[in-house]
């Protein structure tokens, strides 16, 4: 686990970082990506971006939610309106990917598992800490990295990522973290969580055949705090390209103040990028609540 967790960020520079914000005027407060809204879950396969690292997408017959936030979150506005009512949000299995906020955000969760009795849970390990009493134990699945389970007609692998695990003062990295590839016998799709740059992104590209890859872009200033734990939009691009992915499609960005940046200014530099060359991979970038159809057919590989 040692090479995939991010290094320990001094008590000193973070105290400095936040002391700088008293004195600095935050750039942009409010974000302007635009939204599309709906009034309930689409038909067919396809992949809803509900903002940030909020996934919903169906393969088969099976709905799944990644890291599901339907509002606001701990000391954090939301600054992209939920684009569907929440109660439109239903689903067969949800993927916990860390245990930090933005991810697991408990009033969801609990809110899922309430009017969606039947509901799993696929998580890192020792996560059932967090689900204690939530959640039947055998409903709940805790995965090590390369371990995967069938739920629904998919097959659902943990991979690593380059990041940590805290909620409380005395719990850091007593949970694992990770990303996620979701397969069936005719798609492959990869979520990585939260991530800074690593050797791990060609690791997971070698085992798996990516269809798409949904990789964070934002979150990434000060440098020499958010290095450690994110990936900025010419990093996710490198990383796009050592999986080996079809299409790149950004996230974690627009919906959550979290960094220094400007709320936008990820996705204005990755499409930046973009056009500025050609890369082996197909760019999407999805606005939020927009559908995302599948187009592509790959062979199921598992490890």
């Amino acid at each position: 686990m040692h090479r995939y967790t991010s290094p320990k960020i001094s008590f000193t520079t973070l105290l400095k970082w936040q002391f700088s914000k008293v004195y600095r005027r935050r750039s942009a407060e409010s974000s302007a990506l635009p939204i599309v809204l709906h009034e309930k879950l689409p038909k067919g396969e396809y992949t809803l971006w509900l903002g940030h690292a909020s996934l919903w997408l169906r393969l088969g017959e099976t709905t799944v939610a990644i890291d599901p936030v339907e509002g606001d979150i701990p000391l954090y506005r939301r600054h992209s309106i939920l684009p569907i009512p929440k109660e439109e949000l239903n689903a067969d299995v949800i993927l916990l990917t860390h245990a930090h906020y933005d991810h697991y955000d408990k009033a969801t969760v609990t809110y899922l598992l309430q009017h969606n009795p039947k509901i799993i849970i696929v998580a890192p390990a020792g996560f059932w800490r967090y689900l204690k009493g939530k959640i039947d134990r055998e409903r709940c699945f805790e995965l090590e990295w390369w371990e995967s389970v069938m739920v629904g007609g998919l097959f659902i692998t943990l991979v690593p990522s380059k990041h940590w695990s805290k909620r409380t003062p005395y719990d850091t990295n007593k949970v694992l973290w990770g990303g996620y590839v979701v397969q069936n016998s005719a798609h492959t799709l990869y979520h990585a969580g939260d991530s800074a740059y690593g050797e791990h992104f060609k690791e997971i590209g070698k085992k798996f055949d990516i269809d798409e890859a949904f990789l964070p872009i934002g979150a990434y200033r000060p440098e020499e705090i958010m290095k450690h734990n994110h990936l900025n939009p010419p990093e996710a691009i490198r990383a796009a390209t050592d999986l080996g992915a079809k299409t790149v499609i950004p996230i974690h960005y627009g919906t959550f103040a979290l960094s220094d940046e400007p709320i936008d200014e990820p996705i204005e530099w990755f499409e930046k990028l973009i056009r500025s060359k050609p890369y082996p991979f197909d760019p999407r970038t999805l606005r939020v609540g927009e559908i995302y159809r599948f187009n592509a057919i790959s062979t199921l590989k598992s490890t």
